[in-house]
């Protein structure tokens, strides 16, 4: 294999390991940089899970490349009534499980009856649907009714939380399912799960199934796919170098243009992923509880900068939470970089700056805590965000965990002012409905507790008309900058790189996700 032209790092004893059986097999590897805690569909929210459990699973439904156009994958077709309330879908009678299991409308009703149940605590359930009832009416049919319409259910139903799962394999895994087995019906199947080193899936035989925007619908062309955990940025280039990895799309963005000129590496991009990394800041907090505290941390950060310095220029810089190509996005309140303005608001609300530099009240200090996942990245980008609070009297606390336990600990503990993260969505809709209070403490995790915003929100999901629906979630994004309820940093671009080891590499970006099925990945002979 050529080199890159890059400087070579030092690799752990796992990756070199690796690379020798990647090579020697009709296998590729895939190099991330977090894990997930587990493979539940219903449980689990980040993109470490989604991405898996596209290869894995299944959705009635499925989304090309621009995050709009549906495609059918399990259902071979669907009908909607005219008052949006019930989905009738057609299931193919072709589908198999990786045991061989055939797949029936009963496993489509079990899989959605255990995402709606309150037991399984679910922070996606809503994605669902405020649902009357979900019937089998046939083997191959399922009946979905609504007690009212939910105009993007087709759009969250192709997402991974939709996966469709076998209820014998649920109750025989009991706790450990997604953590030690799942039984799917995805072009690959549960190999080993080695926790914050690799996840190995093999090869589906009978899958036929795919995408119709596949060349290749199934049996995938490679054996078998490995997601090796690399958390340090300079191991994932050196093991593009030796051979340890021949796709990745979590390349430090000090290396994207240095990578473009790569002779042995393709690089690609979708027609549209919305990944926005932000601030969530929350209201019940102490520190946080003054709308003009929030609203100068929000003036304090010179996105421009961040974009430039952090990300080296390769992500947008955010002034919304949503995107500017995102359906129902609205520009028409925005944050702004405003140093001066941050000071007035705190001089406003009675944090009074000392000779050390910092704000007091009361005999407290003003420092706010922001927990967040300990990877080289954020740690620097927020070191740069805890400066730019330091100019204006703020001082920012860093707790930096484990990635997995990080997620784990924002969706569930009340016990800090504010987070870190990375937010994938398809539409305005789908990102704002972690602002609707049935939401908290999961997906809602600001705690936003506010019937006016729940009221805009269902008018949102419900509308049947376009127009009425852009309105709803214009008022919601209102809400949001005027209450600062969200610091928003960049939307990041997602670049898949790959080697010429390989081909038939297809970026797609779902819940960005670089690959979803992989059903065109080829080794070169």
């Amino acid at each position: 294999m050529k080199k890159i032209g890059l400087f070579t790092l030092g690799l752990t004893a796992s990756v070199l390991a690796l690379a020798t059986g990647a090579l020697a097999e009709n296998s590729v590897t895939v190099l991330v940089r977090n894990d997930s805690v587990g493979f539940d569909p219903h449980k689990v929210t980040g993109r470490g899970a989604a991405e898996v459990l596209f290869m894995m699973t299944d959705t009635l439904v499925s989304v090309e490349d621009d995050q709009k156009t549906l495609h059918p994958l399990l259902a071979k077709s669907w009908d909607v009534s005219e008052d949006g309330l019930e989905y009738t879908f057609h299931l193919r009678d072709d589908v198999a499980f990786c045991n061989g299991k055939k797949l029936t409308a009963a496993d489509v009703v079990y899989s959605f009856n255990r995402l709606l149940d309150p037991a399984t605590r679910s922070p996606t359930a809503w994605r669902l649907g405020e649902v009357k009832e979900i019937v089998a009416a046939d083997d191959h049919t399922v009946r979905y009714t609504l007690e009212r319409p939910h105009n993007e259910l087709l759009l969250h139903l192709a997402q991974s939380f939709g996966a469709i799962i076998d209820k014998d394999d649920v109750e025989k895994l009991g706790a450990d399912f997604g953590v030690k087995g799942l039984n799917g019906t995805g072009p690959f199947c549960w190999s080993a799960w080695m926790p914050r080193d690799h996840f190995k899936l093999t090869r589906h035989d009978a899958y036929t199934w795919g995408p119709e925007f596949y060349d290749n619908t199934g049996p995938a062309l490679v054996e078998s796919v490995i997601w090796k955990v690399v958390p340090e940025e300079g191991a994932i280039l050196a093991s593009l170098q030796t051979g340890a990895g021949d796709i990745s799309y979590v390349m430090p963005e000090w290396a994207i243009e240095q990578l473009r000129a790569a002779p042995n590496l393709t690089i690609a991009e979708p027609r549209v992923s919305n990944y926005s990394a932000y601030l969530g800041l929350r209201p019940f907090r102490e520190m946080t509880s003054d709308r003009r505290v929030r609203q100068a941390m929000n003036h304090a950060v010179d996105r421009d900068a961040l974009a430039a310095s952090m990300w080296f220029g390769q992500a947008t810089p955010a002034t919304t939470l949503i995107s500017p190509k995102t359906i129902d996005y609205s520009g028409e309140h925005q944050a702004s970089y405003d140093p001066d303005k941050a000071r007035a608001l705190l001089d406003e609300a009675g944090w009074t700056l000392a000779d050390d530099g910092f704000r007091y009240k009361d005999g407290k200090r003003l420092a706010p805590g922001i927990l967040a996942a300990g990877t080289s990245g954020w740690r620097s980008r927020l070191e740069a965000i805890q400066g730019y609070m330091k100019q204006v009297g703020i001082d920012l606390q860093l707790q930096l965990v484990e990635p997995a336990a990080a997620m784990a600990q924002i969706n569930s503990s009340p016990d800090f002012d504010g987070y870190a993260l990375f937010a994938p969505y398809a539409t305005a809709g789908e990102a704002l409905m972690v602002f609707q209070s049935d939401n908290i403490p999961a997906p809602n995790r600001f705690h936003w507790d506010s019937a006016e915003t729940d009221a805009q929100l269902e008018k949102g999901q419900t509308a049947l008309s376009a127009k009425e629906k852009s309105a709803a979630y214009a008022a919601v994004q209102k809400t949001i900058v005027e209450e600062a309820l969200v610091i928003p940093l960049v939307h990041e671009k997602l670049f898949l790189f790959s080697t010429d080891r390989v081909k038939g590499v297809r970026v797609h970006g779902i819940y960005n996700s670089a690959l979803y099925k992989g059903l065109d990945i080829e080794v070169v002979k």
